[in-house]
């Protein structure tokens, strides 16, 4: 069974930094083959130490960034924190194919572990998904009011 994460950005094009050519193309060129647009996740959970989550965000953002950036496959990562729990952090890397996000316990490797160490109480869980891009994110007008909605 597959699950789909469909993601939203509503930055504009120079707030979001230096993004590798795939996630580019899924977030930035509005008239492209949905199909190109496909990558595949690897969502890992870690509960923070308290008072070390943003050290922890950091640590993902930068130094584990860098490690996933030299895998085969690796196409960017995102660090979303709970805003209900924010020792809860959520690292979702994004990879090429399906193999290249089961297959890569990037999160188990002697360096990760020992980069945060010092930073989680317990890494909690791991999922991974295929993501791809929502047809409404290219083609829907903003605001537009359910009554209007397409039937699925």
């Amino acid at each position: 069974m597959s699950s789909h994460a469909y993601l939203k950005l509503d930055a504009p094009a120079n707030a979001i930094g230096k993004l590798d050519p795939r996630l580019a193309r899924v977030f930035l060129e509005s008239n492209q083959d949905l199909e190109a647009a496909k990558l595949n996740a690897r969502a890992v959970e870690f509960v923070a130490k308290p008072g070390r989550e943003q050290h922890l965000r950091n640590c993902m953002r930068r130094e584990v960034a860098e490690i996933l950036e030299r895998q085969t496959g690796f196409a960017g990562v995102f660090v979303l924190t709970s805003h209900k729990e924010p020792r809860l952090i959520r690292v979702l890397s994004l990879w090429d194919t399906a193999a290249q996000a089961t297959q890569n316990h990037w999160e188990d490797s002697p360096l990760v572990r020992k980069l945060v160490a010092a930073l989680i109480d317990v890494r909690v869980k791991v999922h991974t998904y295929e993501a791809e891009r929502s047809d409404a994110a290219e083609t829907a007008p903003r605001n537009r009011e359910l009554s209007g909605a397409r039937m699925c």
